[in-house]
């Protein structure tokens, strides 16, 4: 019975020795699984030490902890805080590599192209950098962080409207203060009345470019531009708009006097008279042939968005020689005098930077001495009111701007003269290189004229110190006479143009420059002339070719040109002024 028993137990036992294996197995599934959650406690322990140490700038002791982790764990979070510390240490070249075998393991997670994008900005890589960002920014559209590293970097090289691009893309930036050359209250009156933007809104680009226009446009300053810094608050900037206030120095007036040697002239200019926003503008030709003097005086208007006036005075004393343009005909019929002085008052508003719009009235007391009673070589005066508007549509890669004028002449308004006349221009763009700025600029510009003008008041083509209608291979002038360049009533001119930078300048305000980019191109230029009066002959296609450099400003453009008529063969050297369109 004992042994019954003894064997009933065996079965028994046995059920329970059944049992033992099948908890071992779960236990044994457990383990690696304990094991793993171990592990991985440990690692995110050493994760979290590794950030702490990364804070205090213990970069050794981070690098330690987290190689340590990367070996049982390798998370996300492991290879980005290594690749950091190893930044830290200024170990460029391992943090490239941690960070980049991150990224090719966890490919959506965009903090390792912000990381990587810091590493190259380290290495001055800025071009990695950019296209880590832009990498960034395709797989988190709303990455901050790579949107505020990328507008910086443009801000730094003076891109506005890419950097405010990047970061309107968020909704940012939101400003909560606007600054004057980093000071709450505004050094200049003109500065408060052009911001286009106002604190709470969004900044954008088209505010900031409205700003800049409204405030170039008081040539008050010899430079305009704008930093954004973020405050305490996410997402909230300060604006500040620096501007560099011209000055009024014995060496200024000096160098104004002597700069325009070369082509006779002599200037005198007063700038932001007693911070009162009022600039005076003169000069003096002392050339014996083209004399003149004008003198003028700019007004901003203190209203919102800022209105420009500007009131002026001109008097000439040229000798003309037309006899080029006039069949048949030749000195002493085609060569007078000319004498006048004119008076301007003209209004002008920008709205917007890609609209603006002005108008006013011209009078000139004029006295020619002549024979050509057809050309009004007499003393018979003129007043007229004038229109123009400028519109842009592009302002990307391709850049567009359209020009119109108009003007007009009644006898029964004041004056001697019935006649009606206008141009239109159309300026392009392109951007064919940024990085090493090089452009593609073309323009199509025509003009038409009615009724029976005096000789001062018909088209010329061709060079002159401030050119109107630029021929590059004519001259508007021979030997200081004018008469020379194409005219007519009517005509057709294209200017095709290819530049590239060369180099810039730092001037830091002396002569109230604060740079000066000096750029090298070729042109290529077109016209056709007809005349409606058949006082002067209409010109065959002419085609004009040649190179030169530009030395710019913020506001201006000095180019000297060498230019040949394909036509005739003649060729030129010379320099002229225009004001910068883009």
């Amino acid at each position: 019975m004992n042994g019954e028993i003894g064997n009933s137990d065996l079965p028994v036992c046995s059920f329970g020795a059944d049992t033992p294996p099948r908890r071992r197995g779960i236990k044994a599934g457990l383990l690696p699984i304990l094991i793993l959650f171990f592990a991985s406690s440990v690692a995110f322990a050493q994760v979290d030490e590794a950030r702490q140490a990364i804070d205090r700038g213990e970069m050794v002791v981070a690098v330690n902890l987290l190689s340590e982790a990367l070996a049982h764990n390798p998370t996300a979070d492991t290879y980005l805080y290594l690749g950091i510390a190893y930044a830290g240490m200024k170990e460029y070249e391992k943090a490239e590599d941690t960070l980049q075998e991150g990224s090719d393991r966890f490919n959506e997670d965009p903090r390792f192209h912000n990381e990587l994008a810091r590493v190259y900005r380290e290495t001055h890589d800025d071009d990695k950098a950019r296209a880590e960002l832009r990498h960034a920014l395709q797989v988190d559209p709303h990455n901050s962080d790579a949107s505020d590293m990328l507008a910086f970097m443009d801000l730094t090289e003076g891109e506005v409207q890419t950097a405010l691009k990047y970061w309107n893309r968020s909704g940012r930036p939101i400003i909560d203060d606007i600054l004057h050359n980093y000071y709450l209250s505004f050094g200049s009156w003109v500065v408060r009345d052009a911001i286009a933007f106002q604190p709470t809104d969004i900044l954008h680009y088209n505010q900031w470019k409205t700003t800049e226009a409204r405030l170039i446009e008081t040539r008050n300053f010899t430079n305009v531009g704008l930093e954004v810094e973020p405050t305490k608050n996410a997402d909230h900037y300060s604006a500040i708009i620096k501007t560099a206030t011209k000055t009024n120095s014995l060496k200024d007036f000096a160098w104004n006097a002597l700069k325009g040697t070369p082509v006779a002239t002599s200037y005198l200019d007063v700038w932001n008279i007693g911070n009162s926003g009022l600039n005076w503008n003169s000069n003096y030709r002392w050339d014996v042939d083209r004399r003149r003097v004008e003198g003028k005086l700019s007004i901003p208007v203190p209203i919102p968005g800022l209105l420009h006036v500007e009131i002026s005075d001109t008097w000439r004393a040229e000798r003309w020689d037309i006899s080029p343009n006039l069949k048949g005909t030749s000195c002493p019929q085609s060569c007078f005098d000319y004498r006048a002085n004119s008076m301007r008052l003209e209004l002008k508003r920008i709205f917007n930077y890609r609209l603006e719009a002005g108008g006013g009235f011209s009078y000139a007391n004029r006295f020619a001495h002549g024979t050509l009673p057809q050309l009004a070589t007499d003393s018979r005066n003129i007043g007229k009111l004038f229109l123009e508007t400028s519109v842009r549509v592009n302002d990307g890669v391709y850049q567009n701007r359209l020009h119109l004028e108009g003007f007009t002449a009644r006898k029964t308004i004041v004056g001697d003269f019935n006649l009606t006349g206008g141009t239109a221009e159309l300026n392009n763009r392109i951007t064919i290189s940024k990085d090493t700025r090089t452009y593609l600029d073309w323009a199509i510009k025509g003009g038409t004229l009615r009724g029976q003008p005096p000789v001062e008041d018909y088209f010329v083509l061709g060079m002159d110190l401030h050119p109107e209608n630029l021929l590059r291979g004519h001259t508007a002038a021979d030997h200081g006479r004018y008469g020379l360049g194409p005219m007519a009533t009517d005509f057709f001119l294209g200017n095709l143009d290819l530049d590239r930078k060369i180099v810039t300048m730092p001037m830091f305000d002396n002569f109230n420059l604060p740079y000066i980019v000096i750029k090298g191109f070729g042109f290529f230029d077109i016209a056709k002339t007809w005349d409606r009066t058949r006082i002067f002959q209409p010109s065959k296609l002419l085609m004009d070719s040649g190179a030169g450099l530009r030395f710019e400003t913020p506001a201006n453009s000095f180019n000297v040109v060498y230019g040949k008529s394909l036509r005739d063969g003649k060729a030129v050297l010379f320099g002229y002024i225009e004001r910068r369109l883009w």
